[in-house]
Parts: structure tokens; sequence; C-alpha cells
């Protein structure tokens, strides 16, 4: 399986968009604009996902239904409960491995939880390695087994501007 991970989209800060909760915070104009700059990049790489897992909180919806959008599957999405900031990497995996048989799932989360699983999927702990997820930021690491779990490979780490040139290229 290839398992795409995704931080969320540049939002607004708590407030600023009428939210009372860190829950509620949703997406800024910028932070969508970019989100779907950088989903026609993903396009244009020829990215598919069977599956698009995305945490509850709004700003990560927001985030995950751009990309849906651009790749013409929001029937794909479905919320996942255990992608919500301070999620544990086990109950994560378990409701992975539910899709084990897809070849490509992409999960929409925050930081620093998107950095732990990296690293506990690449090196087999949270204290191995990290990975820097800025908001946008798209890796993808090849699982060859969700169940049991073997430790996977990075196949690629880009920033939320190297997703955004892609979409500017001119073949």
């Amino acid at each position: 399986m290839d398992l795409y991970l995704l931080r969320h989209a540049i939002a607004h800060d708590l407030g600023a968009d009428g939210s009372r909760t860190d829950f509620d915070r949703s997406l800024t104009r910028e932070g969508k604009a970019k989100m779907r700059l950088a989903a026609e990049g993903m396009k244009r790489m020829e990215l598919h996902f069977d599956l698009i897992l995305t945490s509850p909180l709004v700003r990560a919806r927001e985030t995950a239904e751009i990309v849906a959008e651009t790749f013409n599957c929001p029937e794909r999405i479905t919320i996942c409960q255990n992608l919500r900031t301070g999620f544990e990497p086990q109950r994560f995996l378990a409701d992975l491995s539910q899709s084990a048989r897809l070849p490509a799932v992409l999960a929409v989360g925050h930081e620093p939880d998107l950095s732990e699983l990296a690293a506990r999927l690449i090196f087999g702990s949270e204290r191995g390695g990290a990975l820097t997820f800025k908001k946008g930021s798209l890796c993808c690491i090849w699982l060859p087994s969700v169940v049991p779990l073997f430790p996977g490979s990075l196949r690629w780490h880009l920033t939320p501007g190297q997703l955004r040139l892609m979409a500017e290229r001119k073949d």
C-alpha cells in the first residue's frame, strides 16, 4: 500500500473565522487557494487515492474535500476519529488495517501527529527520525503490509511549494 500523509492547509487563528473551538477552525481563503493548486500538482503527478481518510476537524475535512474535488472522488472521503489532533498511531493503524487491500490511501491530519506517525512507519518509533510537515505538505510511504505492520519506506516528501510548482509546470 502507498500511504499518503497530507497536513491540512493554512487555517484561521482561533476566533478569526467565528470559531469557538480549535475543532471548528476553517481554512483561510489563501489556504484554500494554495491547497487547490497543490491538489492540481498531485493530479499532474498522476496520483490516485482509493480512500481518503480525514481528521474530523474542520480544517482537515476542508483540505480533504479540496483534494477529492480535484480528483473528482468526493465519495471516497471517510471521517477517521483516529486522525484527530493527539491521536495514537496504533489506533489509526488499526483503522488503516481495515483498508489493507487498497493500493493507495490518503490520510489528512495534523502536526506533530503526522511526523510521529511517519517516524513510526519508517523507523519503527517516533524517536527514530522526523519529517517536518508544513501546512499542505504531502509524503508517500510504501507499506509492504499493514497487518502485521512491517517497516515502510519513504518514497518521497514534498513541500506545498513543490506541489504548487508541479501544477504550474508547462510541459
